[in-house]
């Protein structure tokens, strides 16, 4: 498979990425924060937080080794110190959870890691989902330099184990979010996890949609839950058993071709381009699936990640892929591909006649397979 990107490894956990949507002002609410902080010669520190996907950015000063902040804020949300304005190391940062409660900051200048915020509930949920990722990244660490012997030692077996000991790990990250989520469905804390860490791209809308179902329908105004309903709604139109997602392209003709044109036939979604080696290698099998069932109700729509029309033509007449084909020429930026998520090709989708994904990613004889199995 062509893939164009990385999948994020369990490491990148320790990221903040935070989502807010915009929330009447009238529901404010004061934040107030008094700390120390030492080993540090400064005159100011500064405190952020993500509103609205956007980086905002609050100081205060320092004297005498003391400082005094009053945030306004309209829900629970995640801040952190910095000593830097723009610090370049997440260990320059320390992140707390705040509510209502005030905020007592005790901060260490010159290793920030080590300093200790204390707040309300949310803070405290913040801690002890912070101890259980750090629990998985100290495994981690250790996995990887064991894993870095073994490839040194060329030690085949014990890579082998240690890949499957790191998908385990993914297992108890996932199932360990849950639990939590299980355990405090009506924190603030509860929604930021099911929107953040929920949000990686390697874990199945499956397992969100799951997480959704236990988290109290209270939290559902906050911006965390709005973000997440939001995203399972789109992400449902790429899902085995869901309705595609509509979308509309250019065809080979220069004519507006929809994906609804196809209702009352069984249609592959395939997505493909010219320059993509396992693409062509796969081609041979999708036309051999359309000869054998298009009589039968099924058809083709090709999706090019091509960025150049004359490849793209010449490909489909070179392998007989005598079915619909659209591209808006972008290559990897193509709309339909972000609508679907598409990393890698060759990709597939495989709907019903009315329209609902029933398999995707069919290669080889699975295709026909599939469609033995639903066109009778």
């Amino acid at each position: 498979m062509m893939k164009k990107g990385i999948l994020l490894a369990v490491s990148a956990l320790l990221a903040a990425n935070v989502f807010a949507q915009k929330t009447s002002p009238e529901k404010k609410f004061n934040i107030k924060i008094d700390g120390s902080i030492r080993n540090f010669n400064g005159t100011k520190l500064y405190i952020h937080h993500r509103w609205n996907d956007v980086e905002l950015i609050d100081s205060a000063k320092v004297i005498n080794g003391k400082f005094t902040a009053i945030l306004k804020s309209v829900e629970p949300n995640l801040y952190w110190f910095s000593v830097d304005r723009a610090p370049t190391q997440a260990n320059e940062n320390v992140f707390f959870f705040a509510d209502q409660t005030p905020v007592k900051a005790t901060l260490i200048g010159d290793s920030m890691a080590y300093s200790t915020i204390q707040g309300g509930q949310c803070q405290l949920d913040y801690l002890e989902y912070r101890n259980f990722i750090n629990s998985l990244v100290v495994i981690q660490q250790k996995m990887q330099a064991d894993f870095n012997l073994a490839v040194q030692n060329n030690d085949v077996n014990t890579q082998n184990a240690i890949k499957a000991e790191y998908q385990n790990l993914n297992g108890q990250y996932i199932t360990g979010l849950k639990n939590f989520i299980k355990s405090h469905p009506t924190s603030p804390v509860s929604a930021y996890i099911l929107c953040n860490d929920f949000g990686a791209s390697g874990i199945p809308i499956a397992d969100v949609i799951e997480t959704q179902a236990l988290i109290d329908k209270s939290l559902y105004t906050t911006s965390y839950m709005k973000t997440v309903n939001k995203r399972i709604a789109e992400s449902k139109g790429t899902t085995v058993g869901y309705i595609a997602t509509n979308f509309s392209q250019m065809s080979t003709d220069g004519k507006k071709v929809s994906l609804t044109d196809f209702r009352g036939k069984y249609v592959l979604i395939d997505f493909w381009a010219s320059w993509c080696k396992p693409c062509r290698m796969e081609n041979p099998n999708v036309v051999a699936a359309y000869n054998r069932y298009k009589d039968k109700g099924f058809t083709v729509l090709g999706v090019s990640m091509d960025s150049n029309r004359d490849p793209w033509l010449a490909a489909i007449q070179q392998d007989n892929l005598n079915w619909t084909h659209v591209s808006d020429l972008k290559g990897w930026g193509n709309e339909v591909g972000k609508i679907y998520g598409v990393t890698g090709i060759p990709a597939n989708y495989l709907l019903d006649k009315e329209g609902k994904i029933v398999a995707k990613d069919l290669r080889g004889n699975f295709l026909e397979e599939k469609l033995a199995e639903i066109i009778k």
